[in-house]
């Protein structure tokens, strides 16, 4: 429940510290006294937009602050968000505090710990519950319809629906794993093709690492081959012509040393140098008559090796830059190519999973359509129950369930009808609901849903709006009902909500040093006679009056 809360510097409220108390507390005050900026304030505790212009004129910055003491029913949802995000939660209060800047810089703290914004709104689910004529206006949309009913009936419908979701996610994986394989049919096809013709061209080729170079060698030789082999005879020609080849000549030279290597030893190293040479020149010798005797020109292998060369320069072009290259990229396509053939499911296959999982989705969506069924006989018997106590005795309320594809929250549009009028016929809530009467309904909602709510404080400002007599005195009877639950907080203009209520408050404006501000008072009890007589005859108040507002907080308080 909301404890204490503190504005400063925040529209046209200078400084102001609320006490809050069990019950049902009420906010009463002239129009634009300033209640609805309190409600604004409040707000932003828990997550709503911060605006520069809530500054007030000729300050820097607004502070708002709040205490809450969380109930012991969510205490433990409270502690683990408190856990999740680093916060202390150790006292079981909570410290919330918002500080808006004419820059446009919020800064936020729970418990001193800086967070931003959206962690505000988060907590804020878990503490208060604001219930405005926005809200009421909610109820013409059949969307929210839904929501209300499993909040309703959530012992019987949350297991059902949360056993209904999960099926409905394997349900819409295939629906949507079957359209994209029906779709990308052709792209997956043409994929596959490409990979095949890639991997099959690269495997044809059946290309060797270095295979390149040795090619571009062997066709430099076959190229040359004129000068190649005029070379080699030229050579073994010059060494092997008879009596005058060089190796002929070196032998003579080499007896010729011999003959004397006995005399000097000088000689004899020279005999033995010119020796090694001769040698050396007759396996030259040799060896490039083998060399001869090997040439072959071959024009055919020399176009079969520039054929080849033109065959690697393609693959290169299409697939890499060198042979190792184009041998890395075709191993990976053939890894792709095996992986798609892998994950390329049966249509048939899946649809038959489709099928099998509909029946699952179908047996879930019975259950949780016979369980909302049930619960929507009870909430039209409570609210037409609590209608009745707020003078609508003659409405005929109605949850009618309309079967539908199916979606997220099941295969049944859920929506409210109402009969304001006996022989009239049953019509969808937003074509005969007046403002009243949505108020009312929204009330009726609240009542039935109070021992059910996660969060310690409600909040209704100005729902009451449109009314007056003993439905105003209803509404007020059914707020302090609600109060037996929750903390309950409500702006109002009328006596009679004020008169049940167990705390008042009187906003309203001063001015100060020239400047507006807004003010707020915890009324006693006399002063609870004066305001409400205010607002039950205006500016003037009789004796008469008087004693009309003492009646009706004496027969509130009796009651």
């Amino acid at each position: 429940m909301l404890q204490e809360l503190i504005i400063q510097d925040f529209a046209i409220i200078k400084k102001i510290d609320i006490q809050f108390f069990n019950g049902l507390t009420a906010l009463t005050g002239e129009t634009g006294a300033g209640k609805s900026i309190i409600m604004d304030a409040l707000g932003l505790l828990l997550g709503n937009r911060g605006l520069s212009e809530y500054v007030r004129s000729g300050c820097q910055k607004a502070l708002v602050q709040g205490l809450f003491t969380v109930e012991k029913n969510n205490q433990a949802l409270v502690n683990k968000f408190c856990q999740k995000h680093g916060i202390d939660f150790s006292d079981q209060n909570l410290i919330i505090q918002r500080e808006l800047q004419t820059n446009g810089r919020n800064i936020c703290r729970i418990n001193t710990q800086l967070v931003p914004v959206s962690i505000l709104k988060q907590l804020g689910k878990y503490l208060v519950d604001i219930s405005g004529q926005n809200q009421s206006q909610s109820l013409l949309d059949p969307s929210t319809h839904v929501h209300l009913l499993d909040e309703f009936g959530a012992e019987q419908i949350a297991q059902p629906l949360a056993t209904y979701q999960s099926q409905y996610q394997i349900y819409h994986k295939l629906k949507k794993q079957l359209a994209n394989l029906q779709n990308n049919q052709q792209q997956r096809a043409q994929q596959l093709d490409m990979l095949q013709f890639q991997v099959q061209e690269i495997q044809t080729a059946a290309l060797q690492v270095n295979e390149e170079e040795k090619l571009i060698d062997e066709q430099k030789k076959l190229a040359n081959f004129e000068r190649i082999h005029s070379s080699l005879q030229k050579a073994y020609t010059y060494l092997a012509q008879n009596n005058t080849g060089i190796v002929e000549q070196v032998s003579d030279v080499l007896k010729a040393m011999q003959n004397i290597s006995e005399y000097e030893d000088e000689y004899a190293q020279i005999a033995q140098e010119i020796e090694s040479a001769y040698y050396d020149l007759q396996d030259s010798q040799e060896r490039i008559s083998q060399q001869l005797e090997l040439q072959d020109y071959n024009p055919t292998r020399l176009d079969e090796i520039e054929q080849r060369l033109q065959l690697i320069h393609d693959l290169e072009k299409k697939y890499g830059n060198s042979v190792a290259e184009v041998i890395a990229f075709g191993e990976k396509a053939q890894q792709q190519l095996q992986q798609l053939q892998q994950e390329q499911q049966d249509p048939q296959q899946l649809q038959e999973k489709l099928h099998h999982q509909t029946q699952l989705l179908q047996k879930a969506a019975q259950q949780l359509s016979q369980n909302r069924h049930q619960t929507a006989k009870h909430l039209t018997q409570s609210i037409e129950r609590q209608l009745k106590s707020m003078y609508m005795e003659k409405t005929t309320f109605e949850v009618r369930l309309t079967p539908q594809d199916y979606t997220e929250q099941g295969n049944e549009v859920v929506e409210f009808y109402l009969r304001t009028n006996p022989g009239e016929q049953l019509k969808p809530l937003a074509k005969v609901a007046s403002g009243g009467e949505l108020a009312r309904i929204m009330l009726a909602l609240k009542t039935e849903l109070a021992q059910y709510q996660p969060v310690g404080t409600l909040v209704f400002d100005e729902i009451d709006t449109g009314v007056s007599g003993r439905v105003a005195q209803a509404i007020g009877e059914k707020m302090a009902q609600i109060a037996q639950h929750v903390q309950v907080l409500c702006i109002t203009h009328l006596p009679q909500v004020a008169a049940v209520s167990d705390q008042q408050y009187l906003v309203k404006k001063e001015i100060s040093r020239q400047h507006t501000v807004a003010a707020i008072a915890n009324l006693n009890p006399q002063e609870r006679v004066d305001v409400i007589a205010h607002m039950l005859e205006g500016t003037k108040v009789t004796a008469i009056t008087r004693q009309h507002a003492q009646e009706l907080l004496r027969l509130a308080h009796d009651n």
